[in-house]
């Protein structure tokens, strides 16, 4: 507008002459003293481009969230029958977890009536609980509402926490649940606060009718069972009454109020010496992931934060000590790994207690035992964070009973096929912490195997016959996958006689060794997205006419993508040995932004990163939020 202003002016001032009668008008004006045109403001043009940017996006964003609020209203009045007048398959989901919420966003909701049912209506960005244990991420930025997360697929949530699975009459029965992920403590009954004063003050767990839930029950057609795992204990005394886990919500919040407590109690006037240094004594067991990066975190939190307030606390007096049962940490990572985290937890002065044994948690200490000695120690201390392994949950336990012991034979977790369905169960299927993959040895099957082989039926196979068995059986079994891009070698070390052929039995010894190569899939939250990734699809390819999509699907394969850990300062390590990236294994500065990036990349929605990133922000501008809140 400005510059068509000044257009029409400079053509008024030409006048009938033309441009030459205007530009001497100028230069008369110019001798006479008179000021030369002033030229249009950017600024102006500025402010009018972000008006225009603002209305474009905000009418966008009105259109968008129109759009969804319609999709919501679509869902509850969605049918259970399909377009073309038949009834869809009952599809229920167990668990809001890792492997649960692929499901949820692929599941195509045309061919299935979806209901999910959990005690935990959001889903948990586990890894990041460390963080949060701390300060360092906020509880909201690692939580995602699960009906958004299935916004406009027309899936029903029920929150309940499902207690039997019926395999035969294929339904679900489900309990009130008066205990919901999310309590800090439980609710006191009217007894209780009439017993203890101390309760009924405003800030109280109070006993009210709003959790009113009956007892039902839920029919399926297939059943999806991602219900995770327990911590733990190994029937340790006083683990579960005394030490904290980390495994929810929840035990952040109370590990970050007991840090808050311990301080508190530290400085309080007429504190002993010794109780101070108890009180500021915390105690990681386990050295795997979670209890590394929980140390870390820890060490992160004293040294950057609470060293302003409590200088003379932290230089003198606080101590944090893992205790691992192996002789190093992180077990599972290359052996590179574990001498960086070990070197760096000592110049960190965190201190590992390795090859030691935890024989039981009190109030105010831990009972160790070393490896080989026959004396406990007994280490005085406030916090205790138990991080050692897991275990499988009532419901696992009860329908693996029910199936019996002679099909389900794994008692760490719900034994399944290749295509993840529960064996001895069909239409149920199960995935991450509560399941794991029954791989089929080749040993059983040797004669089979030998006779297919062998093409031109001499009894003895050939290196291009080993290769093209291979090749044809690596889907059928993984353990295949070691030896397809080294198949001479394999061949080269069966061969006893060297006569460049294998005979039934070289054969036979050769497999021996390759079963060997079976390996139990990790329980963590790679595996069990990569396995609710396959599933949905796996769903989704079944026809209306028939049960198992198995004769046009290939068998469930994971594609291990490397592992990352927190310790502390600034660094970390990632672990890439065995991927089909990189053969690497390091540690550092470079690792700390890699592992920042992958669990940025990982949050499912662009508020949970905006939120991610803008706490990391306010953390390393302002600090942690050190209250007690």
């Amino acid at each position: 507008l400005l510059q068509n202003a000044a257009r029409a002016a400079a053509r008024r001032m030409c006048g009938p002459g033309g441009a030459s009668a205007g530009v001497r008008a100028l230069s008369t004006e110019a001798a006479a003293g008179g000021a030369p045109p002033k030229k249009p403001r950017r600024w102006a043009r500025n402010i009018l481009g972000t008006l225009a940017a603002f209305t474009v996006g905000g009418s966008g964003y009105a259109m968008w969230n129109r759009n969804r609020l319609a999709q919501i209203e679509m869902a509850e009045e969605e049918s259970e029958f399909a377009p073309d007048g038949s009834r869809k398959k009952r599809l229920v989901i167990l668990g809001t977890g890792w492997g649960a919420v692929p499901i949820l966003k692929n599941i195509d909701t045309s061919k299935y009536d979806v209901t999910c049912v959990s005690p935990r209506n959001y889903f948990l960005m586990t890894p990041l609980l460390p963080s949060v244990a701390v300060g360092t991420v906020e509880t909201r930025t690692v939580c995602e509402s699960i009906r958004s997360l299935s916004l406009g697929k027309r899936i029903k949530y029920v929150e309940a926490e499902a207690t039997d699975i019926d395999p035969k009459l294929k339904l679900i029965r489900c309990n009130r649940n008066m205990e919901l992920h999310g309590d800090l403590d439980h609710r006191y009954t009217q007894k209780e606060l009439k017993s203890d004063p101390a309760k009924s003050s405003s800030s109280r767990a109070i006993s009210d009718s709003t959790r009113t839930r009956p007892n039902f029950e839920l029919e399926y057609d297939y059943l999806v069972v991602a219900v995770g795992a327990e911590n733990q204990t190994f029937n340790t005394p006083g683990v579960t009454k005394h030490a904290h886990f980390l495994k929810e919500v929840p035990d952040a919040r109370r590990i970050r109020a007991a840090i808050s407590d311990a301080f508190e109690s530290a400085v309080q006037p007429g504190q002993t010496e010794e109780e101070r240094k108890r009180l500021l004594h915390f105690v990681v067991v386990g050295g795997g992931p979670t209890g590394v990066e929980f140390a870390a975190e820890l060490n992160d939190l004293v040294n950057e934060d609470l060293r302003h307030f409590h200088n003379k606390l932290v230089r003198s007096d606080v101590r944090i000590s893992l205790i691992e049962a192996l002789p190093t940490v992180l077990g599972v990572y290359d052996k590179t790994v574990q001498e960086y985290t070990m070197k760096h937890f000592q110049r960190e002065k965190i201190e590992v207690l390795a090859n030691t044994f935890v024989k039981e948690i009190r109030a105010d200490a831990a009972v160790v035992q070393k490896k080989g000695a026959k004396d406990v120690e007994e280490i005085p201390c406030a916090l205790v964070v138990w991080a050692t392994g897991i275990k499988t949950r009532p419901i696992i336990s009860n329908l693996m009973k029910t199936i019996g012991e002679s099909i389900q034979s794994n008692r760490r977790a719900l034994l399944t096929d290749q295509y993840l369905e529960v064996k001895g169960a069909p239409g149920v299927f199960a995935l991450g912490d509560c399941a794991t993959i029954e791989m089929p040895k080749m040993l059983t099957s040797v004669k089979e195997l030998f006779e297919e082989g062998d093409v031109i039926k001499d009894n003895m196979l050939s290196l291009v016959e080993f290769q093209n068995l291979v090749k044809s059986k690596r889907d059928q079994y993984p353990q295949l996958e070691f030896y397809i891009d080294t198949i001479e070698n394999a061949f080269a070390e069966g061969d006893a006689n060297k006569d460049g052929k294998l005979s039934l039995e070289e054969f036979t010894n050769l497999l021996e060794r390759i079963d060997k190569k079976i390996k139990i899939l990790p329980a963590t939250a790679q595996v069990a997205n990569q396995e609710g990734i396959y599933l949905a699809k796996y769903l989704n390819a079944i026809d209306g006419n028939k049960e198992d999509a198995r004769g046009s699907f290939k068998p469930f394969r994971y594609r291990h993508m490397g592992s990352l850990a927190y310790i502390g300062a600034d660094e970390a390590i990632i672990d890439l040995t065995g991927t089909r990236l990189f053969n690497i294994a390091l540690g550092g500065r470079n690792a700390f932004f890699l592992w920042r990036s992958f669990y940025f990349t990982e949050c499912f929605t662009a508020r949970t990163k905006l939120l991610l990133f803008a706490d990391w922000i306010r953390a390393r501008l302002f600090g942690r939020d050190i209250s007690r809140v």
